[in-house]
């Protein structure tokens, strides 16, 4: 075996509400970089762990067995903590391997991840090209985007090591109908599921039309990065791919905002109508993004969900996260898209910088008006990478460098304005209030047609019914974490941050 791909599991805990709503969505990313290398005559393979429910002995047992020569990790900030598991099994099972570790949470913290003697590489950003250069035995020197530690190991006095190299990146590729189809065929296609009330058909697949997004969103690791695109009858050439192949009946866009680019989406919904494909779909956007034209020919298209950031419903919360988008204009677009017949998921965030509990109770207030028909209600999180980690870790207002805390549902800034309580507090009040109200219980009844609705109410409604924070008490890791990196809080700044997306 060339090449093993792998995803971690994505572990939740009790109280957090995608613990039990959560999607098991195919990894495009780890799917991508192995249908590149499966092109350019590579032997591939993918262990997803968090579908497949493995446990560690049986990641051990697999890498024992085959001796990959090189393995792949991505991780999200979450999961990172089970990937230097993984990597530690890899390395101590079959120590010729290169272990390899991608993904959002890598790109943004190479020089932590690469302190784990275990880890070789770290790949910042796309992966297709610099993985396969790896692979091919390409210099080090001479592959964009790669981390790497430039010398043989030599403990320092305080236990890190020799310096890291961080190669510069190379341009994000421009042109992505040269890629090939994800590797779709190297995993268990059948296993996945997408979240709760997000999807009306099976089988569903995951995919993108676009990468990058020009937002400036202080929250999301997206914010700022080159939009490119697919052309529309490449993302349907694909589809109809899928269609024969695995008899798939909904798409779920996780593109960051799928309506940015108007033409392309346009283009794409006259050709599934023209070509009579039959398909339901969802998407990401934005309430900027949007208008009555477009919104016709999605819902002839298929398009039956539309998910809308929407994250604070206090002006200047928006404006300290970079998305000044106006209540009203938010107010005009919801209202347009169910008069569409598209339905509407609104997210919010609790917890953003310079948040209060009135602030928060405004929040809360304006999703039970504006009526979504699901509303998701994350606390505001400070992912490496973003604007609003490196703000907050230079005002000394993060709690813990715990990454396994970083769940959506725990509160790890330390705000001047409101306790890490309350936020917590405010998180499981906003989901009894906007979902036990007898109106929006009734709405939801009526439009029950079928057993399977049934059993997708109640598995949503059990969630929300045990959610609460998940905050614990600090564990000898986050101890140990705090010696290393010391966080303090510091007075306010006066900065206006920017955002979430």
């Amino acid at each position: 075996m060339d090449v093993l791909l792998i995803n971690p599991p994505w572990a939740t805990k009790d109280g957090n509400l995608w613990h039990g709503v959560k999607s098991t969505s195919p990894p495009l990313g780890l799917l991508c970089v192995g249908a590149y290398a499966e092109q350019h005559g590579r032997k591939v393979h993918v262990l997803d762990v968090d579908v497949e429910q493995s446990d560690l002995e049986d990641i051990e047992a697999f890498i024992r067995l085959h001796q990959p020569q090189f393995i792949g990790i991505t991780a999200v900030t979450t999961q990172i903590g089970v990937a230097h598991q993984v990597a530690h099994i890899a390395k101590r099972v079959s120590p010729r391997s290169k272990v390899v570790i991608g993904g959002v949470h890598a790109t943004a913290m190479p020089d932590e991840v690469l302190e784990d003697r275990n880890i070789d590489y770290i790949i910042r950003g796309e992966g297709e090209k610099p993985f396969l250069a790896l692979v091919e035995g390409q210099p080090l020197e001479s592959i964009g985007g790669l981390s790497y530690r430039a010398a043989p190991l030599s403990p320092r006095k305080r236990g890190g090591f020799v310096a890291v190299e961080h190669n510069r990146m190379d341009e994000p590729i421009a042109d992505l109908d040269s890629l090939p189809t994800p590797a779709y065929h190297l995993i268990k296609f059948e296993r996945y599921k997408p979240s709760v009330g997000s999807h009306l058909r099976l089988p569903s697949v995951n995919m993108t039309m676009t990468r990058g997004c020009p937002g400036k969103c202080t929250f999301c690791n997206s914010a700022g990065t080159a939009l490119r695109t697919r052309s529309a009858e490449h993302v349907v050439a694909e589809i109809e791919l899928l269609q024969a192949r695995y008899g798939i009946r909904e798409v779920s866009f996780y593109d960051d905002t799928f309506t940015l680019l108007k033409q392309k989406v346009a283009r794409f919904c006259d050709l599934i109508v023209e070509r009579g494909i039959d398909l339901t779909w969802s998407c990401f956007a934005r309430t900027d993004c949007v208008g009555p034209p477009l919104l016709k020919k999605m819902k002839m298209a298929g398009c039956h969900q539309i998910l809308f950031g929407i994250e604070s419903a206090d002006p200047q919360i928006l404006k300290n996260i970079r998305k000044p988008i106006s209540l009203e204009r938010t107010r005009r677009t919801v209202r347009m898209v169910q008069r569409a017949g598209i339905t509407v998921r609104a997210a919010f965030m609790l917890g953003c910088p310079g948040e209060t509990v009135e602030s928060m109770r405004r929040t809360i207030d304006f999703a039970k008006d504006l009526r979504p028909d699901i509303a998701i209600f994350n606390i505001t999180m400070p992912y490496p990478g973003t604007q609003m980690f490196e703000w907050a870790r230079k005002n000394g207002y993060l709690s813990t460098l715990d990454w396994s805390e970083y769940d959506l549902a725990n509160a790890v800034l330390e705000l001047p304005t409101v306790s890490r309580d309350d936020i917590n507090r405010m998180y499981r009040a906003a989901h009894r209030e906007f979902y036990f109200r007898p109106s929006y219980v009734l709405r939801r009844l009526l439009k029950m047609r079928s057993l399977s609705d049934v059993k997708m109410h109640y598995r949503a409604m059990k969630s929300i019914m045990f959610v609460r924070s998940t905050n614990a008490p600090p564990s000898k890791r986050e101890t140990t974490r705090k010696a290393r990196s010391p966080v303090k809080l510091a007075p306010a700044s006066g900065m206006q941050p920017a955002r979430p997306c």
